[in-house]
């Protein structure tokens, strides 16, 4: 036996395995059928090979080149349609010459091959091994050439047509193997046939059977291992256990709880193990219902609808409108029930909504008749007040003077407030130092009755900013920000080397959110100036570290944000931090939350950050 018998029974065995393993692994019926045929007419084709290489008449060569021309005609067509149909999109053309060009071609040169042998090959044995020529002189190897050229050049158009359109990474994937297969295929083709002759090995068996193997293996891999998953039976329980969003009990024959799913245990704030061993009585309002339902199921009579209510952990009831469902073993015995609940609490509040929008318009109708009989009585004032205005105009010039003059009073009396609440806080403030510096005070007392000073301070700067502005209302806080961070350096930052970053637009707040919001820039930035850079007190000759402060301040959809980051130590935990010096943080939290009804995000690496958010 040579070794070209030894190479065609191996391809014959791998394509045979090929086609046997793509029966069972590939899942889509046109693309199982192609792979079948591709890899039926290469196992074909290498099995008789291996015959007709084992064999020592050249009447039985010709005899089983017969059966092999199944394979070696086939083999061009099978592949062109395999690649045609692993594409998703319908190829008209490449269907049409398939079908109509292709497939007749190959049946007519197969039956002209049975009936003369000699119109396209010659056979010969050299060496113990077979080989064969082409009869170039007839007309039927001119048909066979043609063939050939058209199944490759439609195949490889399919397979450009293929990679032009997938579009996810695993089609992407498959499409590149197969690619790939067919390169390797190509080379070796052009090195048995072409380059190893040309160097004087000319005694080379036919070997297009072998060298195909690695885009049949491509082919096999990009359609077995790479295909698109489906959802199997097996994840179907899990996905009911796991996702379903209704309750679901599962009982056995007695009637007892044997597994529930994750949306009843949350719901009714049971663990697994407890609600197993929960007795069912505290778990249903109706239990006997449920017993008398399982045995109905039992006779296998039909089981209605009907309203129950599941007692929560708590004690609470959940409304469900409840389903009993038979389980049966594969031969149709009684195994137990589920009981499948949908939950009414979301029905009840759409219901009791329905009947509050009812009232509301009912209500909403009476409001507009009475305001078209106001808007009618109103009417009929206007009218008569517009008579009596002609008679008074004069009148009414010096009272719009009036008005103005007294809108002018009001508006210098609301500045004059404001300076005077400017001055109370400084009388305040003043009162906090005095009282920070008394002799009965200690130095921890006086350094927090310092900070409540400095953000009474801030709130003072935030009113100096508003009645200095023309609008009483809001203030640009983006002006303020950086007004306020050259203060508390002035105040806090004297022997530190920290350089400031500010980027902040040209936005205003309403006097509501600023004074929250300059106190808590003022918290985060004492904080970053006074902890983030410490001295290093064991090296006094030391130079101080160059810090660095950003402070960012913009509005986004609707919502502002304000940032405050250093290059310093980090900031300790917020429990911890409480204890040695940071005790404002406290404070930050309860203006966030109550009076922003924001949040706040720290982040501690390399640095500390802190990043507050929060709506119109």
């Amino acid at each position: 036996m040579n070794i070209y018998a030894i190479l065609s029974f191996i391809s014959f065995l791998l394509f045979f395995q090929a086609l046997v393993f793509s029966w069972f692994l590939i899942e889509i019926p046109r693309v199982r059928n192609a792979f079948i045929l591709f890899a039926f007419s290469f196992s074909i084709f290498s099995f008789f090979n291996f015959l007709q290489q084992i064999s020592t008449k050249i009447e039985l060569v010709y005899l089983l080149d017969r059966f092999a021309a199944l394979g070696w005609l086939g083999f061009p067509i099978f592949t062109a349609w395999l690649l045609y149909v692993i594409n998703e999109k319908e190829l008209k053309i490449v269907n049409q010459i398939i079908w109509f060009l292709l497939f007749p071609v190959a049946f007519a040169t197969f039956i002209r091959f049975q009936i003369d042998p000699y119109s396209l090959k010659h056979f010969y044995f050299s060496e113990g091994v077979r080989f064969y020529t082409l009869n170039s002189a007839s007309p039927w190897f001119f048909i066979f050439v043609g063939y050939l050229i058209i199944s490759v050049i439609t195949g490889l158009y399919a397979l450009y047509l293929w990679k032009k359109n997938v579009q996810q990474n695993r089609q992407k994937l498959q499409v590149n193997i197969v690619i790939v297969g067919l390169i390797v295929f190509f080379l070796a083709g052009i090195i048995t046939n072409v380059i190893l002759p040309e160097f004087g090995f000319n005694k080379i068996g036919p070997l297009a059977h072998v060298n195909v193997l690695p885009f049949g293996a491509a082919l096999f891999y990009s359609l077995v291992f790479l295909r698109q998953q489906a959802i199997s039976p097996e994840i179907v329980p899990k996905l009911i256990t796991n996702h379903l969003r209704e309750f679901v009990f599962y009982f056995d024959q007695q009637g007892q709880i044997y597994s529930v799913n994750r949306f009843a245990l949350e719901n009714l704030r049971y663990n697994q193990y407890e609600i197993i061993r929960l007795s069912p009585e505290k778990l249903f309002s109706d239990y006997p219902r449920i017993m008398q339902m399982i045995k109905e199921l039992r006779l296998m009579q039909l089981i209605p609808e009907m309203p129950i209510e599941l007692y929560m952990k708590t004690g609470l009831s959940i409304p469900v409108l409840a389903k009993m469902v038979r389980v049966n073993d594969f031969f149709g015995n009684f195994l137990g029930a589920v009981f499948l609940g949908v939950d009414l609490r979301q029905k009840f509040n759409l219901q009791e909504e329905v009947a509050q929008r009812t009232q509301n318009e009912k209500a909403l109708t009476q409001i507009r008749r009475d305001l078209e009989l106001l808007v009618d009585k109103r009417t009929q004032e206007l009218f008569e007040a517009n008579e009596r205005l002609k008679s008074e105009i004069l009148e009414k010039e010096r009272a719009e003077q009036q008005i103005i003059i007294d809108l002018h009073e009001k508006i210098k009396l609301v500045q004059e407030i404001h300076h005077r609440v400017k001055n109370n806080i400084q009388i305040i403030v003043s009162l906090t130092n005095m009282l920070a510096t008394h002799k009965d005070i200690d130095a921890l007392a006086s350094a927090k009755l310092r900070k409540i000073a400095e953000r009474i301070r801030s709130i003072s700067a935030i009113h100096e900013d508003l009645y200095s502005s023309a609008n009483l209302s809001r203030i640009n806080f983006s002006e303020f920000i950086k007004k306020l961070t050259g203060e508390i350096y002035a105040n806090k930052g004297k022997d530190k080397n920290i350089i400031f970053r500010l980027n902040a637009g040209h936005e205003f707040l309403e006097i509501d959110q600023a004074i929250p919001c300059g106190i808590i820039y003022t918290e985060l930035l004492s904080n970053a100036i006074e902890h983030a850079f410490p001295k290093n007190a064991l090296d006094a000759e030391k130079p101080l570290q160059i810090g660095n402060i950003n402070v960012e301040f913009y509005k986004r959809q609707d919502e502002y944000t304000l940032l405050v980051s250093d290059n310093g130590v980090g900031a300790p935990d917020v429990r911890i931090s409480e204890n040695r010096g940071f005790s404002g943080l406290g404070l930050v939290d309860v203006l966030v939350k109550q009076h922003l009804k924001g949040r706040l995000i720290t982040k501690v690496s390399y640095g500390t950050t802190f990043i507050l958010k929060f709506s119109m």
